[in-house]
């Protein structure tokens, strides 16, 4: 005997299954954001932008691997001589306001553990901010991955940020 075929609703999905968030799960229609920059270090009390982008009208995303470092002489991982910051919207992302050390390189970046999401016309930016280094000939490199996906896969019920 052989099972009744699976009735499919209007979301093309099986009548009472579940489908992963897009965050989570890329629908079909997702577009991947790969960005990937290096610049000058700025002078000391300066800061500059690495990256930045402004997620399309009419999409959500989530921002899944970070990678930032620095080339050249005159510095030391983690003393606070140089930071980088993520923001959203010129707002910080919790746990990224004060970045003292590489998060992976641009060519391999770190896959942050839940990422963190983004949504429609917000503007993501990773700057670095040079707090003490003598400048000479000194870059910084950074690279943003994820993607956004349609606003049409969001569940109505949830806020934004």
């Amino acid at each position: 005997m052989s099972a009744p075929p699976l009735a499919l609703g209007q979301d093309g999905l099986v009548a009472g299954s579940y489908r992963l968030p897009p965050w989570i799960y890329p629908p079909a229609e997702f577009q991947p954001i790969d960005l990937f920059n290096y610049v000058a270090l700025p002078a000391i009390g300066a800061s500059a932008i690495i990256i930045s982008i402004q997620i399309p009208t009419g999409n959500n995303g989530i921002i899944t691997n970070i990678g930032n470092n620095f080339v050249g002489g005159g510095w030391t991982e983690g003393s606070g001589a140089v930071t980088w910051q993520i923001s959203r919207d010129g707002a910080p992302v919790d746990g990224y306001d004060a970045i003292l050390g590489s998060l992976g390189s641009p060519a391999s970046p770190t896959r942050h553990p839940s990422g963190f999401r983004v949504f429609e016309n917000q503007v993501v930016t990773l700057v670095v901010m040079n707090v003490s280094v003598v400048l000479a000939g000194q870059l910084s490199g950074g690279r943003l991955l994820g993607y956004y996906y349609p606003l049409e896969y969001e569940d109505p019920n949830l806020t934004t940020m």
